[in-house]
C-alpha cells in the first residue's frame, strides 16, 4: 500500500513539473501540497473534501483552524501548513500592490484586495483604505472590529489617519461574517454621517463595500454614495 501511496506522489510531482499549476485541478494542487505534510497517507480523499467542503482552493486556505479540523485527515501540522499558505498568497498580494501601485478605480483589483484582507474573517472588521488624487492606494488601516455600529466608528480618528496619509479620498469596507451582503441600517447610518464629516475636510468618501467570502455589496453601485 505504502509503494503504491508513493508511487502515486511521484507522478503526481512529475506531472506539475512537465505541465505545471495549469496541468491540474484544483484538488490535485492540494493534493500534492498535502503530500508534503501528510506522510505515508493517500492525500487524494482528503484533498477532495477539502474542495467539495470550502468550494475552492483559495477557501480552503482561507478557511479558520476550527472549520480545517472538521475534515478527516488534517491535522495540526497540516492545519498550519495550509494557513500558512493562505497567509503567504495575502502578504505577497499586498506587497503586489504596493509596489505597482494598483489604481483602485478597478473593480476587480479592490474586491479581490478586501476579500483577501477580511472577507474570510470570522470576526467583524471594519477598514478603511486611503488614496491620492489619482485613486493610488497611500494605505490602509483596520480601524475598528467587533459588531460595528456608528457608537463604535470614531471619525476624529478616521480623520487623523486620513491626514496622515495625505489621502485626497477614502474608501470603506467591513465583512459580514454571516455571509450576508445586505446592509444594515447602522451601516447606511455611519456611510451617511462619515460622508458629511470627510467633506468638511475636502476628503471624498468613494466607496464603502460589504464583502464576504462569496460575494460583495457596492453602495456607490446601489446609489447610496
Amino acid at each position: 500500500m505504502e509503494s503504491k501511496v508513493e508511487g502515486h506522489r511521484e507522478r503526481l510531482r512529475k506531472k506539475y513539473l512537465q505541465g505545471g499549476y495549469s496541468a491540474f485541478h484544483e484538488y490535485e494542487i492540494l493534493e500534492l501540497l498535502l503530500t508534503y505534510v501528510i506522510p505515508r497517507k493517500d492525500t487524494k480523499p482528503i484533498a477532495k473534501e477539502l474542495i467539495e467542503k470550502f468550494g475552492n482552493l483559495d477557501n480552503v486556505v482561507s478557511a479558520n483552524y476550527e472549520e480545517l479540523y472538521s475534515v478527516t485527515g488534517i491535522k495540526e501540522s497540516s492545519a498550519i501548513f495550509l494557513k500558512i499558505l493562505g497567509d503567504l498568497s495575502k502578504n505577497l498580494y499586498r506587497g503586489e500592490l504596493e509596489r505597482e501601485e494598483i489604481q483602485l478605480r478597478d473593480k476587480n483589483s479592490l474586491l479581490r484586495y478586501l476579500r483577501s484582507e477580511i472577507g474570510f474573517s470570522n470576526r467583524e472588521e471594519f477598514k478603511v483604505l486611503f488614496v491620492n488624487n489619482f485613486n493610488v492606494l497611500t494605505g490602509s488601516e483596520t480601524l475598528f472590529t467587533g459588531t460595528i455600529d456608528k457608537s463604535a466608528v470614531y471619525p476624529r480618528e478616521i480623520l487623523e489617519r486620513a491626514l496622515f496619509y495625505k489621502a485626497k479620498g477614502v474608501i470603506f469596507a467591513h465583512n459580514h461574517p454571516s455571509g450576508n451582503i445586505r446592509p444594515s441600517k447602522q451601516d447606511i447610518q455611519i456611510t451617511e454621517h462619515m460622508k458629511e464629516v470627510l467633506e468638511l475636510v475636502e476628503i471624498k468618501l468613494l466607496e464603502h463595500i460589504i464583502v464576504t467570502r462569496d460575494g460583495y455589496f457596492s453602495f456607490l453601485e446601489e446609489g447610496l454614495i
